[in-house]
């Protein structure tokens, strides 16, 4: 019996240490400024991927917006994507932007568990 008791108690409090913490997966959209062609978007919308995964964990962190009142660990990038929007303001001037989707996840640690 007292062996059942301690495993018991051992098995809460590793599964107790384990509930704080969460994997947490988002996304988000950028927007590049509008360009006259086609190619020169997609240069600005890899470029601007590329400039994100230059990015330091806490600047990266200020760049996805991520608020969390817990601690935010492991960020990573997990995908991206580059998509072409076509807009024309007046009849016959063509403008594209480049629209960056970041697939996103990162790991939290709830302190107050």
């Amino acid at each position: 019996m007292k062996t059942l008791t301690t495993l018991a108690a051992t098995l809460l409090i590793s599964t107790s240490a384990f509930a704080g913490t969460q994997i947490i997966h988002s996304d988000k959209n950028f927007n590049t400024e509008y360009f006259a062609d086609k190619t020169a978007a997609y240069d600005a919308g890899f470029d601007y991927i590329d400039s994100l995964n230059d990015l330091s964990n806490s600047a990266l962190k200020h760049k996805l917006a991520i608020i969390t009142q817990n601690q935010v660990k492991d960020l990573n990038i997990d995908d991206s994507e580059v998509m072409i929007e076509e807009v024309a303001k007046k009849r016959g001037e063509v403008a594209y932007r480049a629209i960056i989707n970041v697939d996103y996840h990162f790991s939290t640690y709830d302190n107050k568990k």
